[in-house]
């Protein structure tokens, strides 16, 4: 079975989307063109983010021009009634021709806050694993119309139901993914952590009687014919962006994270690679792409919607670097030491990074099994 390959579905969009003047302004044609490209270059599919798009909207506009990748549709469990979005599901899936996915999101406090929903981390968790047990039963029940002298039904595409996946790192999100997943999504990291993690959501799934389907893991990817060329691409989201921007990207995670107690200057870092980080950006230097080589393949970057991992928790700005053959080598050595099976990679400008890809990964990793 070859790695089953996503990329993002969003309109957050541009050459350094972190930093200003490298996000595009808000395009739906330039979304659309994403979305062909995802399309036709042979992705399994894309994620659909909660940015300040509502996913399934946007998603059904995609899927209206495209005509075989899946979507994989962020969701807030409880955000919405589950007979809500069993409808939804179905009417996708109908007029999609079953091509939909859903991330189970378990969410921020300072996001959901703003939906009335306070309940604590691990207390989602627990409520989650009712509403996606109800949201399953519901979507197989098929909908029937409000109005009795018109009989019309939507049945379920998915004969199995929707696949859900989605992430939980902690012991409570381990917990739930046994119960509620279909597919074991976590941030890439170095083989001894996705080992780990992917061990512990199968041993999950076991306890209750279950099979998880796929094992993933997020991660930035930079692809070129050459070395050279992939490590200057790389560099040049940071040269780009500027050690003044990324310092107050920096010192606002800090401060965010220590709920005012700290800012970066103030900051220890866990380890210290990731300390020289902190003293070189300090110092008003950038780091050089050397020292942010994690090991094993993998780099430290910066994503649209994280800043360098500079507290080494699982951030999703862990970048795959180098040349065909060599991110190929490093994911056929995650999938046999880890069980890997699915990737959802990003990079930027989306659409060219994503035919990058295209050209270069999909094809070797079809031959990965």
């Amino acid at each position: 079975m070859s790695i089953k390959t996503l990329w993002y579905l969003t309109p957050a969009d541009g050459e350094y989307p972190w930093s200003p003047g490298g996000l595009h302004p808000f395009n739906p044609a330039r979304y659309l063109e994403l979305a062909r490209t995802i399309d036709r270059s042979g992705f399994h599919g894309a994620l659909v983010a909660t940015w300040p798009n509502d996913p399934f909207v946007s998603a059904g506009f995609a899927a209206a021009h495209t005509t075989s990748m899946r979507f994989l549709i962020a969701v807030y469990a409880r955000m919405i009634p589950a007979r809500l979005l069993a409808e939804k599901a179905l009417a996708f899936d109908a007029f999609s021709g079953g091509r939909l996915l859903i991330n189970s999101v378990n969410g921020r406090d300072n996001i959901l806050v703003k939906y009335g929903m306070d309940t604590d981390h691990d207390e989602r968790y627990a409520l989650g694993k009712d509403y996606w047990s109800e949201f399953r039963r519901l979507y197989a029940e098929g909908a029937d119309s409000n109005f009795p002298n018109t009989p019309l039904r939507m049945e379920p595409t998915h004969p199995g139901g929707v696949p859900v996946w989605g992430a939980g790192d902690s012991e409570a999100g381990l917990a739930s993914s046994g119960e509620v997943l279909d597919t074991y999504l976590t941030m890439m990291r170095q083989p001894t952590f996705l080992a780990e993690k992917f061990q512990a959501a199968r041993d999950s799934a076991r306890a209750h009687g279950r099979t998880l389907t796929d094992f993933g893991a997020l991660a930035g990817v930079v692809v070129r014919p050459t070395e050279r060329e992939a490590l200057d691409r790389f560099r040049s989201q940071f040269e780009e962006t500027g050690v003044d921007q990324i310092t107050d990207i920096l010192d606002g995670a800090v401060r965010r994270r220590t709920h005012g107690a700290q800012d970066l200057r103030t900051f220890t870092a866990r380890d210290p690679l990731r300390q020289k980080w902190v003293d070189t950006i300090l110092d008003g230097r950038l780091p050089d792409p050397r020292d942010l080589a994690l090991g094993d393949g993998l780099y430290a970057g910066i994503t649209a919607w994280s800043p360098l991992d500079i507290f080494s928790t699982g951030s999703s700005a862990v970048y795959l670097v180098g040349t065909p053959d060599a991110i190929t080598t490093r994911v056929a050595d995650l999938r046999e030491r880890t069980g890997l099976s699915a990737l959802i990679l990003a990079g930027w400008p989306l659409t060219e990074e994503a035919a990058q890809v295209a050209e270069h990964l999909l094809p070797r990793f079809a031959a990965i099994t």
